[in-house]
């Protein structure tokens, strides 16, 4: 049975964070946590203590905001990087990268090991208004998905990794659009496949009283 490592940044998320982890600890899956708690000061160590949720912390201070649109994506870089070398310490076959705000659905963790691909994401709707996903083809949004699982050539957010392509040395780092941009390009060079699971699509807790969740062409 494929052995799934689970983990994220997490930063002033105690609003979201209890049904998060909900989400992901009933996923009937053989799996560990880790989580990496940075600069926080609202309730999000304890939620992670009272669900038993490995955590290590890794301050960077506050010079940049914790809510949309204030983020350092070299910081989350950094973080990110931190918890693949966490993750290649386990025995692992997999690294769910996930944002603190998705709520991902029941059995879709499995739907995703039965995958069998390089990487492959969840489909989530990034903006209120604006037609965006968490997937990009020809570097550009694809404003609807037809239902399916599709080649793409970025993701982000919430999708599962091979150990293979972390062991390859694919790293996070810092771009205009997301420290998953220069991931998914480096795995890309080194032949990596894509893809994107559109009949997974979890919530996307955009912002408080703001829940999102992705449609496809029908």
């Amino acid at each position: 049975m494929a052995k799934v490592f689970i983990g994220a940044p997490v930063r002033n998320r105690a609003w979201i964070l209890g049904r998060h982890l909900d989400s992901l600890m009933s996923q009937d899956v053989d799996k560990e946590f880790m989580y990496i708690l940075n600069d926080s000061d609202d309730e999000t160590e304890q939620i992670l203590i009272d669900q038993g949720i490995p955590y290590a912390t890794h301050n960077l201070g506050k010079k940049y905001g914790h809510v949309r649109g204030q983020y350092s994506y070299g910081n989350l870089a950094l973080l990110r990087n931190i918890l693949l070398h966490e993750f290649l310490q386990s025995d692992c076959d997999y690294l769910l990268s996930i944002d603190t705000d998705i709520i991902i659905p029941e059995g879709s963790l499995q739907q995703l090991i039965d995958n069998d691909l390089d990487v492959c994401s969840m489909l989530i709707q990034n903006h209120p208004k604006i037609k965006a996903h968490n997937a990009m083809i020809g570097g550009r949004h694809v404003p609807e998905f037809q239902e399916g699982v599709i080649p793409v050539d970025l993701t982000g957010a919430v999708y599962l990794i091979k150990r293979e392509v972390v062991e390859a040395g694919v790293r996070y780092g810092l771009h205009p659009i997301g420290e998953d941009a220069p991931f998914c390009e480096q795995a890309r060079r080194l032949g990596y496949k894509l893809f994107v699971d559109t009949r997974l699509r979890p919530i996307h807790a955009y912002a408080e009283g703001a829940e999102l969740i992705a449609k496809v062409a029908t």
